[in-house]
C-alpha cells in the first residue's frame, strides 16, 4: 500500500498548483510535518487555530507547518497533520490569500478541477464527488480510491473569506465512509470572522 502521508502530500501539492493558478500562477510544494500515534492509543481532542480561523478534532496532537508559498509571497500555506499507525492520516491544509486576491468564483467546475488534481496527485480514482455543506458553508466533497482499492480518501473543500480550507483523510478500504473520517469532517468549524453565516444558504449534504 502506498504511504498515505506521501500520497496526501502529492495530492495537496497538485491541488495547491491549481488553487493558486486561479488567481496567481503556480507554487512549489512545502513539506508537511506529521506526528504518529499507535492505533490503540488514539485520543480524539479538539484542536483550535484561532490565527487561521478554524477548529477540528484530531486523533492526536497535530504537527504544524506554516510557510509562504515559494514564489507566491504573501500567499501562505498552513499544514496540520496527524498520522495514526502506518495506514491512516488526517490533514487540514489552509491557503491564505492577501485581501482581495482569493479566487473570486468557486463554482462546480472549479471544485471538480481541484478534486481531479487531488486524485491525480494521490494516484487515486474519484468514486463520488459533489457539493456539500460543511461547517454551515457551501463546499465540495469527494471520495477517492487508489488503483488497488486499498487506500481510501475523503476530501472536503471549504472556502471562507481569503482562505480555502482543505480537509483530507486517507486510510484502509472503506475509511472514507467510516465513523472516524466522518467524525473528523463533521468536527470542523470556523472561528472568529470566518464563522459568520454566508449570505446564501446551502442545503446540500456531503457526498455519500
Amino acid at each position: 500500500m502506498r504511504d498515505p502521508a506521501v500520497a496526501m502530500r502529492s495530492a495537496m501539492r497538485a491541488m495547491l498548483l491549481l488553487a493558486t493558478a486561479a488567481s496567481i500562477a503556480a507554487a512549489e510544494d512545502q513539506p508537511t510535518a506529521t506526528t504518529s500515534a499507535a492505533p490503540d492509543a488514539v485520543q480524539w481532542a479538539e484542536f483550535q487555530s484561532p490565527e487561521v480561523g478554524f477548529a477540528i478534532s484530531f486523533p492526536g496532537q497535530p504537527r504544524v507547518t506554516t510557510a509562504p508559498v515559494e514564489g507566491q509571497n504573501p500567499l501562505l500555506q498552513y499544514d496540520f497533520q496527524v498520522s495514526v499507525g502506518d495506514d491512516t492520516v488526517y490533514s487540514v491544509v489552509v491557503f491564505e490569500y492577501p485581501d482581495g486576491k482569493a479566487p473570486s468564483r468557486l463554482d462546480n467546475d472549479y471544485y471538480v478541477r481541484l478534486v481531479n488534481a487531488y486524485a491525480k496527485g494521490s494516484e487515486s480514482r474519484l468514486r463520488k464527488r459533489g457539493p456539500a455543506t460543511i461547517a454551515g458553508r457551501s463546499g465540495f466533497e469527494a471520495i477517492a480510491d487508489d488503483g488497488k482499492g486499498k487506500l481510501n480518501h475523503l476530501v472536503d473543500i471549504v472556502p471562507a473569506g481569503n482562505r480555502i480550507y482543505m480537509l483530507a483523510t486517507a486510510g484502509p478500504r472503506n475509511h472514507a465512509t467510516g465513523d472516524d473520517a466522518e467524525r473528523f469532517r463533521d468536527s470542523f468549524r470556523l472561528l472568529g470572522n470566518e464563522a459568520q453565516p454566508q449570505s446564501q444558504s446551502a442545503a446540500t449534504a456531503p457526498a455519500q
